[in-house]
């Protein structure tokens, strides 16, 4: 390979890590919004078209991709749903479960209200987190449909708890860590058929479930489909680093993350999943069947999105996940639910931190000082790559002079080549011997980049002083203005390391692109604020890759992995006495 192409190849590789970083949140915060309208336009009018395929004659609609298949009716009933006099009007039973407090309005059986115990609606707020989300003319989730039947205005009785008549026509319950109750509810669909619907809680548990029986089969022997539906609009979406998705696990094991933007207003998306879910970053109610046959049904109508598990033509088992989106919680509910959580490509990196940073918090009690310590632990592990890369890269810096006489002199390209590469070879330099080790620390950023964006552990979060949530950007109020003074610190700490960077390039263009880039990145970081724990990861990252520069720099200070156990204690003990002020 000519020494040109080495060089260039050197070249792009560099550009190409370092503009993979700000394609991260460009991508992300700025391109991803408009790119999801584009793709939602074209979705849709690919499942219309679809559609009036289907109408035009198609007994069995096209599977797409071996997944979906899509259907031209309406997602929900043209009814009108029940008013919200409607529902004040209706009996309502009370579980409290320890974790949640589950309100079941006896209109529908339905779930009229899912409050979390363990996490608050605002940060400082004493009202408790509710995941139903109804407003008015929207339905209740946990509904029963079976063709264009619905339950959502059957009058249902409770009829046992436990086995037992409850003696009340509603009751208001607390179950026990560990202790289980069941509710059979029975009412009479519009059609005449019975129908029971039995929900199972344990108490401390996020999982419960959920058994319908119909005394016969109605709407043609259509199956028993079991809904949970969310109102969302786009204008509840201002933080962008909340983002709403329909996750599906399919039956070919793949995890399909599908933004509520992407999807047509209209359509109505059936197939064959293990278990269907919609939520956002933090929180997620997964409905999951007991069929093989095509079991899930996705749809949105307006602002209303609803995910759909079938049964039989009489009834069908069925469980629910409604919680956080905590790894190990949903890892121990079973049924893979914990791949809900986007942790991107390098899930197989981010997992393991996300494991380590619970560890250390275990150990220290705020996770802000938990991010330093994960952030110091990782760049002491990566140490011996950033040695290797720094060196590559100030042995080019020192050739450059001499590379740039040999241009001058040498006018004939392939001679060029040949006289670079034997000056190269005479002082033992690899030209690519700089890149590898920083492409191998990208999968680790990017790792540790999505297990802190994902993390609900962060939600509501201390660390210290003003930052006293790590999933908002931090501002520090100063005459009324909100200052984001660690993004500031963090853009100062990027620019003077890309300034102390050697750069083995000696061409001007590159040079100056090098030092352009950490200022656009910075500036991303202002326009598109980040959650003050990306903030506080990226800060500390800096400062002790500062430090490690300094000394790969200058031999005479001292060895740099003692250089580098100094710092990382001093940055540690520092972060750790700002939570006691």
């Amino acid at each position: 390979m000519s020494d040109n192409s080495t060089e260039n190849n050197q070249r792009s590789l560099q550009a190409i890590i370092l503009c993979v970083l700000v394609a991260v949140l460009y991508t992300q915060f700025f391109i991803a919004p408009k790119d999801r309208a584009r793709q939602q336009q074209v979705r849709h009018q690919q499942l219309q078209q679809q559609a009036a395929q289907v109408s035009a004659g198609a007994t069995t609609p096209a599977v797409q991709g071996g997944v979906t298949v899509v259907s031209p009716q309406p997602v929900v009933p043209t009814r009108a749903h029940p008013s919200q006099m409607d529902l004040q009007k209706a009996l309502t039973s009370k579980v409290n479960l320890g974790k949640t407090e589950v309100s079941f309005s006896h209109l529908g059986a339905r779930i009229a209200h899912y409050k979390l115990s363990s996490y608050k609606l605002h940060q400082g707020s004493d009202e408790a987190l509710d995941l139903v989300d109804a407003p008015e003319g929207s339905p209740l989730p946990l509904g029963v449909y079976v063709g264009t039947e619905s339950d959502e205005r059957t009058v249902y009785t409770l009829a046992s708890v436990n086995g037992s008549a409850p003696g009340t026509q509603s009751v208001e319950l607390e179950v026990q860590p560990g202790s289980v109750v069941t509710l059979d509810f029975t009412g009479v669909l519009p059609s005449g058929a019975a129908i029971t619907k039995r929900i199972t809680l344990t108490g401390g548990s996020y999982l419960f479930r959920v058994d319908v029986t119909l005394d016969r089969p109605v709407a043609g022997g259509q199956p028993v489909w079991l809904e949970w539906s969310h109102f969302y609009s786009g204008a509840i979406e201002k933080e962008l680093r909340i983002k709403h998705a329909l996750t599906y696990l399919d039956d070919r094991n793949k995890i399909q993350h599908v933004q509520l933007d992407q999807i047509g207003e209209g359509v109505r998306v059936y197939g064959t999943s293990k278990w269907v879910s919609l939520g956002d970053t933090y929180f997620t109610s997964a409905i999951i069947p007991t069929t093989s046959v095509p079991n899930t049904e996705l749809g949105r109508e307006g602002d209303l999105f609803i995910g759909r598990v079938g049964g039989t033509s009489t009834g069908g088992n069925f469980l629910s996940y409604i919680g956080p989106k905590d790894y190990k919680t949903l890892e121990a509910a079973g049924y893979s639910l914990e791949r809900s959580i986007d942790l991107g490509w390098f899930s197989f990196l981010a997992l393991p931190l996300l494991w380590l940073l619970h560890f250390l918090y275990g150990l220290l009690g705020n996770y802000g000082v938990a991010i330093i310590a994960l952030t110091l632990i990782v760049k002491t592990v990566m140490l011996p790559l950033s040695k290797a890369s720094f060196e590559s890269a100030r042995k080019m810096q020192d050739l450059a002079p001499e590379i740039k006489a040999l241009r001058e002199r040498i006018k004939d390209p392939t001679q060029l080549n040949q006289e670079t590469f034997a000056l190269y070879k005479r002082k033992g330099v690899n030209p690519m011997g700089g890149c590898l080790p920083v492409a191998v620390q990208i999968p680790v950023f990017l790792g540790l980049y999505n297990a802190l964006l994902n993390a609900i552990e962060l939600r509501h979060a201390p660390f210290a002083l003003w930052i006293t949530d790590l999933s908002s950007p931090e501002k520090l109020e100063i005459w009324g203005i909100g200052v984001p003074v660690m993004v500031l610190l963090m853009a100062g700490s990027m620019i003077y390391q890309q300034w102390t960077t050697p750069n083995p390039s000696a061409d001007p263009a590159q040079q100056k692109m090098m030092m352009i880039m950490p200022v656009v990145f910075a500036g991303m970081f202002i326009v598109f604020p980040m959650p003050a724990g990306l903030v506080l990861y990226w800060l500390v990252n800096n400062i002790i890759s500062i430090i490690q520069q300094l000394y790969m720099r200058n031999a005479q200070k001292g060895s740099v992995y003692v250089g580098t156990m100094v710092a990382s204690a001093i940055i540690f003990g520092a972060g750790f006495l700002l939570t006691l002020i």
